[in-house]
C-alpha cells in the first residue's frame, strides 16, 4: 500500500465549481503491459496521469425529491462544469459524490461527473494484457453509517489470479484522527464515544459544507443554491436535524451546527456497537483519506 497527497482544492465541493465547458483532455501515460506488474502500473497511472472532464449537474436537479426546493429548469449552460486533476483525485471526489447513509444515496448531483471520470479512467488504464477493476472508497471509520464508494471496471472472476495494489489519497475533508486521539489521551476512562463522534462529525460537515463557500453558494444563482439546500435537506433528514430552515435563510454556520449535532449523535451510537473504547474508535478514524484499490487479472 502506498500513500500520496493530492490537492483537491474546490473540486471536493463540486457544486461550487464553475468553469467553462471544454473537451475531454487526457494525460499521455501509457497503460501497463505486463500482467504480473499490471496492478502496480495501473496504480502509478492513477497518481500521475491527469484528465480534464466535462460534466453536468443536471442529474441532481432531475432526480431531486424535495419538500422545500424546486427545480423548474433541469438542464442548460448553468449546469455545465469542467474539472481537472489526476485520476486519483477524480476518483476520490467521485467516491464522495456517491455519499450514502445506510446505502441511501444523498444526491445524484455528481452522477454525470462520475460517468466522465469512469470514461477517463478506462481510457488511461486499459491494457491488452490485463483487465482491471478500480474501486475508491471513503468512510470515517470501517462500517460507519455514512460512506461513499465508486467503482470502475468489472468484478474479477472467482477462478482468476488477481493482483492488487492500494493507494491512499486525500479525501479533501479535514483530517480527524489526530484531533480524535487528542480527546482520548492514553488510557483515559472518562472520555465518551460522544466526544470522539463530535470531532469526526464536525470535520465531515466542515468538509462537505465549507462555511464561507457554502454561504456564497446559498446566496448565488440557480441552480447551485437549490442543489446545496437540497443536499442539506437530505442529510438533515437522515440524521434527524432541521437544517433546511437555516439553509433557506442562507445561514450556513447554523445549518452546519445542527447537522454536526445530528451526525455526531448517529456516529456515537454506532461507535458504541463497534469499538471497545473511545480510544479504539479514535485510532480507526480515516475521514481525511480515500482508499483506491486496483485489482488486475488476465483477460
Amino acid at each position: 500500500m502506498r500513500a500520496i497527497s493530492t490537492v483537491l482544492d474546490a473540486a471536493i465541493f463540486l457544486l461550487l465549481v464553475g468553469a467553462a465547458v471544454g473537451t475531454l483532455a487526457l494525460g499521455t501515460s501509457p497503460p501497463p503491459t505486463a500482467t504480473a506488474d499490471a496492478a502496480d502500473g495501473v496504480a502509478d497511472t492513477l497518481t500521475t496521469s491527469t484528465a480534464t472532464v466535462q460534466y453536468t449537474l443536471a442529474p441532481g436537479a432531475r432526480r431531486a425529491s424535495s419538500r422545500v426546493v424546486e427545480f423548474p429548469i433541469t438542464d442548460g449552460p448553468a449546469f455545465q462544469r469542467t474539472a481537472h486533476g489526476t485520476l486519483a483525485s477524480h476518483l476520490s471526489t467521485a467516491a464522495l459524490g456517491s455519499l450514502a447513509v445506510r446505502d441511501h444515496r444523498v444526491t445524484h448531483t455528481r452522477a454525470d461527473y462520475q460517468r466522465a471520470v469512469a470514461n477517463a479512467t478506462r481510457n488511461l488504464t486499459r491494457g491488452r494484457r490485463h483487465l482491471a477493476q478500480i474501486r475508491a472508497r471513503w468512510s470515517p471509520y470501517p462500517g460507519a453509517p455514512i460512506e461513499g464508494a465508486f467503482t470502475v471496471g468489472p468484478t474479477p472472476p472467482p477462478d482468476e489470479t488477481v493482483h492488487a495494489e492500494t493507494v491512499v489519497v486525500a479525501s479533501g475533508l479535514p483530517s480527524a484522527r489526530g484531533p480524535a486521539r487528542r480527546v482520548t489521551p492514553g488510557n483515559a476512562t472518562n472520555v465518551s464515544f460522544g466526544r470522539v463522534a463530535s470531532v469526526v462529525a464536525r470535520r465531515i460537515v466542515r468538509g462537505l459544507f465549507p462555511p464561507d463557500r457554502t454561504r456564497s453558494a446559498l446566496l448565488g444563482d440557480y441552480p447551485v443554491e437549490g442543489l446545496v439546500t437540497y443536499r442539506y435537506e437530505r442529510l438533515g433528514r437522515f440524521f434527524g436535524a432541521n437544517v433546511t430552515t437555516p439553509a433557506v435563510a442562507d445561514n450556513a454556520t447554523r445549518a452546519n451546527e445542527r447537522l454536526t449535532t445530528g451526525l455526531g449523535e448517529r456516529l456515537a451510537a454506532d461507535m458504541r456497537t463497534r469499538f471497545r473504547s473511545p480510544r479504539d474508535a479514535a485510532d480507526a478514524i480515516s475521514v481525511g483519506q480515500v482508499r483506491i484499490t486496483v485489482r488486475t487479472w488476465s483477460p
